[in-house]
């Protein structure tokens, strides 16, 4: 994967996140962008899903009276959906797809198995095109030419601070991690205690803080790394 492509976003949704951390791990080495959230489907509520590209559902055994929980997900949610499940009848798998399962996996899961299952979801379903220009109330951030505007008013951003806030832009809604956002803006690996993306992303509040609309919309998601958190 290329340094500056935009990963595909996972929203893992599980009931055993110690349990799930070996496959959650997985994913995040493979270079995907991966959220946890704790809980069964009632996770999703409230929950922002415009920039999942995937949700995995890891459960346990699953029971007929559960079906309806996939028609709920589909009411607020229509990418790829895989469910992770301990021991299932056919009868119940052709249920689960009937009721918008894309795919299913029955636990203990090969990670090998799982990831190439999960890439093929994407193939069927593509990739969107990385856009050169985006728009967030008012704010237009233009990759081609490396200006980032508010209502016309250009803002001046350093080289790398406009890397790092392209890169957050074009994931919105999606947590990044400080190793993501470190190998995305410098090219190299994480080295566990540089706070460089801390000071970067300070410097482009300070710079977009005079701008109302632009004061709180990359927000600090506590342990884990920064969110970009403005719509369309």
């Amino acid at each position: 994967m290329k340094v500056n492509e935009p990963r595909h976003s996972i929203v893992f949704v599980t009931m055993n996140e110690s349990g799930a951390r070996p496959l959650i791990d997985t994913l995040r080495q493979e270079e995907f962008a991966v959220e946890v959230r704790n809980g069964n489907h009632e996770a999703l509520d409230g929950g922002d899903l415009r920039g999942a590209e995937l949700l995995v559902f890891d459960r346990g055994r699953f029971s007929l009276e559960e079906l309806s929980t996939f028609p709920r997900v589909r009411s607020v949610y229509t990418g790829p959906l895989m469910l992770l499940i301990e021991q299932i009848d056919d009868m119940l798998q052709v249920l689960l797809y009937e009721q918008g399962v894309d795919d299913l996996l029955v636990k203990p899961v090969n990670h090998l198995l799982m990831l190439a299952r999960i890439r093929a979801l994407f193939r069927r379903n593509g990739r969107r095109p990385t856009p050169e220009n985006l728009l967030f109330n008012g704010l237009e951030i233009n990759r081609g030419l490396r200006r980032a505007s508010y209502l016309g008013e250009e803002i001046p951003f350093t080289s790398r601070e406009f890397d790092l806030l392209w890169h957050l832009a074009n994931n919105a809604c999606t947590t990044l991690d400080r190793d993501h956002l470190y190998k995305a803006v410098f090219g190299i690996e994480y080295n566990g205690y540089d706070r460089s993306i801390d000071m970067y992303v300070a410097r482009i509040r300070s710079k977009m803080a005079p701008y109302s609309n632009l004061a709180t919309v990359i927000k600090t998601v506590r342990g884990t790394g920064y969110l970009f958190a403005a719509e369309h």
